[in-house]
C-alpha cells in the first residue's frame, strides 16, 4: 500500500436527481464482479466481509475466492448466514464480532469488504483501520455504500434518515492514510418490496 492520492477519486456524497437519472442501472453483485471477477489467482485467494448480516454477499465472495470469512456482531444474523452457507454447500468462516476488533491476525486477507455496512458501524475509523490491519500488503479495500440521495433514501428517511452517518462513513474513506484509490463507480439500482412490513424490516 501506498500513499498516493488518485485525484479522479469522487468526492460528492449528494448527487443532484437528474445525475441520479443518467447513472448506469446496475447492482452490488455486478459491481463486485467487475471489480473483483477479473483479479489474477494469486489476489483471489482470501476475502472477509465485514458486517456480513445474513451471508448474502459472503456467499458471492466464496464465487471468486478460495477461502472466505464473515463477521458481524449479531448473533442470530451470523446463525442465519451459517445455515444458508451450508444449504449451498459452500464453506465460509462465519463468526460473531465487532468490526472494532477484528479476530484475525495482521495480513490474514488479499481484500476486505465492508458491502452496505459502514455506515451501520459505530465508529467507521476504527473499522477501517482494523480493515486495514488484516490485509495483506498490496490488499484491496473494497467499500460499498448508499449516498444520501435518490428516492430510496427520501423514503427511508421518513422513518431512518442515515444521511449523517452515511456522510461520515464517506469522509473516513476519503480519509484513508496508506491507500490508493482505485476506482470508484456511482449506479442506480431498483430495489422490491411485496409490502410496507417488509419495507419496514430492513430500514
Amino acid at each position: 500500500m501506498n500513499t498516493v492520492v488518485d485525484t479522479s477519486f469522487r468526492r460528492a456524497m449528494a448527487p443532484s436527481r437528474a445525475e441520479i437519472a443518467a447513472l448506469d442501472l446496475s447492482a452490488n453483485s455486478k459491481i463486485v464482479q467487475q471489480l473483483l471477477g477479473g483479479t489474477s489467482a494469486e489476489r483471489r485467494r482470501s476475502a472477509l466481509d465485514i458486517g456480513c448480516g445474513n451471508g448474502k454477499f459472503t456467499r458471492l465472495l466464496a464465487s471468486l475466492f478460495r477461502s472466505v470469512a464473515g463477521i458481524d456482531v449479531k448473533a442470530r444474523k451470523i446463525e442465519e448466514a451459517q445455515q444458508a452457507a451450508r444449504d449451498a454447500g459452500l464453506a465460509i468462516d462465519f463468526r460473531t464480532a465487532s468490526a472494532d476488533a477484528i479476530p484475525f491476525p495482521d495480513a490474514s486477507f488479499d481484500v476486505v469488504a465492508f458491502s452496505n455496512s459502514l455506515h451501520h458501524m459505530p465508529d467507521p475509523r476504527r473499522a477501517l483501520a482494523e480493515a486495514a490491519r488484516v490485509l495483506r500488503p498490496g490488499g484491496w479495500l473494497y467499500v460499498m455504500e448508499p449516498v444520501p440521495a435518490g428516492n430510496y433514501h427520501d423514503a427511508i428517511s421518513l422513518v431512518n434518515d442515515e444521511t449523517p452517518v452515511r456522510t461520515e462513513a464517506y469522509r473516513q474513506v476519503t480519509r484513508l492514510e496508506g491507500f490508493t484509490a482505485l476506482q470508484e463507480i456511482l449506479y442506480r439500482s431498483h430495489r422490491t418490496f411485496a409490502s410496507v412490513d417488509e419495507w419496514l424490516a430492513g430500514q
